[in-house]
């Protein structure tokens, strides 16, 4: 595996090479924003998920066009690539270890084609078991995975030989680190509910939210940290979706107008990422705290895809570059 170094330099517009690398560093208020380095010359590469502690952050990366995307997996700033099977390859998750998993589909363009989870693991990637189409959304720092098999919400656990079906129909989407609580959903299209499944509790539905004074006609949970979780729900007027969000200590639900879910990933203290007016932004805290563009970026969509469980360190992408952002202690208003 190529490794490449980043070097981290502070202040405004600074440019600092090291390894071959350019890193540019710009401050934004109490957060600054630095390029990931990329795997090769000439590569595009997109981040997707980061684990909790903010060390490992995982993508795709190819060139321009490609089907077939290799998985990059930055760690402490320096990219690795490991070839994943199938095309159209995604990550979804990655834990404290370095455990990334998700997606890809085997068939050929215009025949049949399955969607199937993998796992990538040790250095070495292999798929999950499972008859039927597959997906896997979330790991466990103990590397157990919720997804999905057969339409059915399941999770693979590291010791089993086949996955565990949660419920009849729906998607298991988010994963405690203990690997103890899922989050996703029930039902199909206008049906979808919120639900959540806790290792030796009753598997139950969540409320749904209040929007404008409106009961949410459906809602997705998606991502769980601590007591918090994090979705999405959507009303009679818009489809499209707004952030949601839950504790399960306090019971509490509360929808977020005026934004847009992105990443689906929340801190410890119930922050999340989000995206408003193609910028990115971290919301759910006393304010909203928008991100800073890199330089030269104004007229691109930047899309945040994971904060740390202390909410300082956000990982996405800045246009077409995969980013790193990082907020001092006051980053938490």
């Amino acid at each position: 595996m190529r490794l490449i170094s980043l070097a981290v330099v502070t202040g405004v517009g600074v440019l600092a090479a090291f390894g071959g690398v350019a890193l540019a560093q710009r401050s934004g208020g109490e957060c600054t924003v630095e390029p990931l380095a990329q795997p090769a010359p000439g590569a595009y590469s997109l981040v997707l998920a980061m684990d909790p502690g903010g060390r490992h952050i995982a993508g795709r990366t190819g060139r321009p066009g490609d089907v077939d995307l290799d998985l990059v997996l930055w760690t402490d700033g320096r990219p690795s690539v490991a070839d994943l099977p199938g095309e159209n390859q995604v990550p979804h998750a990655v834990n404290a270890s370095g455990v990334a998993v998700g997606s890809t589909i085997f068939g050929s363009l215009g025949g049949l084609q399955e969607l199937r989870a993998w796992i990538y693991r040790d250095g070495a990637v292999a798929t999950l078991p499972g008859e039927g189409s597959s997906e896997a959304f979330a790991v466990s720092d103990d590397g157990a995975v919720a997804g999905t098999l057969a339409g059915r919400p399941v999770v693979w656990r590291p010791a089993a030989a086949a996955p565990t079906v949660l419920a009849p129909d729906g998607r298991a989407l988010g994963i405690s680190a203990d690997g103890r609580t899922i989050v996703g959903q029930t039902g199909v299209g206008g049906q979808t509910r919120p639900y959540v499944w806790t290792d030796g509790g009753t598997p139950r539905e969540l409320p749904l939210p209040t929007i404008d004074g409106e009961t949410a006609m459906t809602a997705i949970a998606q991502s769980i940290t601590g007591d918090w979780i994090v979705g999405m729900a959507t009303t009679r007027d818009d489809d499209r979706g707004v952030p949601a969000r839950w504790n399960l200590r306090t019971g509490d639900v509360v929808a977020f107008p005026g934004h847009s879910l992105a990443g689906g990933s929340i801190s410890a203290d119930g922050r999340f990422t989000a995206q408003d007016d193609r910028r990115a932004t971290v919301s759910g805290g006393p304010e909203t705290l928008t991100l800073p563009r890199l330089d030269g970026n104004a007229g691109l969509r930047d899309s945040p895809s994971a904060i740390s469980l202390d909410g300082r360190v956000v990982a996405g992408n800045a246009g077409n570059a995969p980013v790193v952002w990082r907020c001092g202690a006051t980053g938490s208003s």
